[in-house]
């Protein structure tokens, strides 16, 4: 276990170096994390690793990394793209019939380096075509990381990355470009990448958004504490339109007011139902 107060000095250096709340993250996982980079690092404890951290600017940016969570790739959890793809997206489309808007608002929260909003635009946009509809498409896509962030807006990717991705999509939404993929331009500008750290922002630089039909937060969630979670799964309830749709990630549980306001449409892929 790690010493409480060296713990404590070093959370709070990580606020005011990096504006990173450790005190929303479950103990576990912060020690897991911290006790790895002690290691790979080979200094003694907790306080010689702080020390490290106010000298060592380039260690300092891999602890960011290694606390962040930056795993993710092309259609992650195929299962889950294949029924939102299947049941999910028609239904969206679907219900901009009868609506007074045309446009489709997602928002991807913890979007990494951006393959899961690249992976939403294509989908929707097969489905565009299939059902012969035209809709504007806006996805917000939120990360805590600037850095993978950076990478996301350039939508570009090197050959091994885009292994899951079918060959027929490949080729209709990249150009190759040497051995790296470049999105399409009419991919990129559906999707506005932003800054947003889920732990201690209000949510009010998404705010301007009226209401999302989709909001997508998958393998984040699972870090935090259990108040953070309750107060999460609220914020998204309150920020889907009626009839809008929640997917979390297949490890994650609704807790909370939000466990009993959303409906659960897809337990195995945990895709809940704003219905009231």
């Amino acid at each position: 276990m790690l010493d409480e107060i060296a713990l404590n000095n070093l959370k709070i250096y990580l606020r005011k170096r990096l504006d990173l709340n450790l005190n929303q993250y479950k103990d576990n996982y912060i020690e897991r994390r911290l006790n790895a980079r002690i290691s790979m690092t080979h200094v003694d404890n907790l306080a010689g690793y702080l020390a490290l951290l106010t000298k060592d600017p380039e260690e300092l940016n891999t602890l960011k990394d290694n606390l962040t969570i930056n795993v993710t790739e092309f259609f992650r959890n195929m299962e889950t793209f294949e029924a939102l793809n299947r049941d999910i997206i028609p239904a969206i489309i679907k219900s901009k019939e009868i609506g007074s808007s045309n446009t489709i608002r997602v928002w991807s929260a913890g979007c990494s380096s951006g393959q899961e909003p690249y992976t939403l635009a294509i989908l929707f946009s097969e489905a565009f075509k299939k059902l012969r509809k035209k809709h504007r498409l806006v996805i917000i896509a939120t990360d805590i990381d600037k850095k993978s962030l950076e990478n996301a807006k350039s939508g570009r990717y090197e050959s091994n990355i885009m292994e899951g991705i079918p060959k027929h999509l490949l080729i209709k939404y990249f150009d190759k470009i040497g051995g790296e993929y470049q999105v399409k331009p009419f991919v990129q500008d559906c999707i506005n990448f932003k800054y947003l750290d889920l732990t201690s922002d209000d949510g009010s630089n998404v705010a301007g958004i009226p209401a999302y039909d989709l909001i997508v937060c998958r393998n984040v969630i699972i870090y935090f504490k259990d108040e953070l979670k309750k107060t999460l799964f609220m914020r998204f309830y309150k920020k889907l339109r009626k009839n809008g749709y929640l997917v979390i990630g297949k490890n994650e549980a609704l807790s909370g007011d939000a466990k009993t306001l959303l409906e659960d449409v897809n337990p195995s892929e945990r895709i809940y139902q704003k219905t009231r």
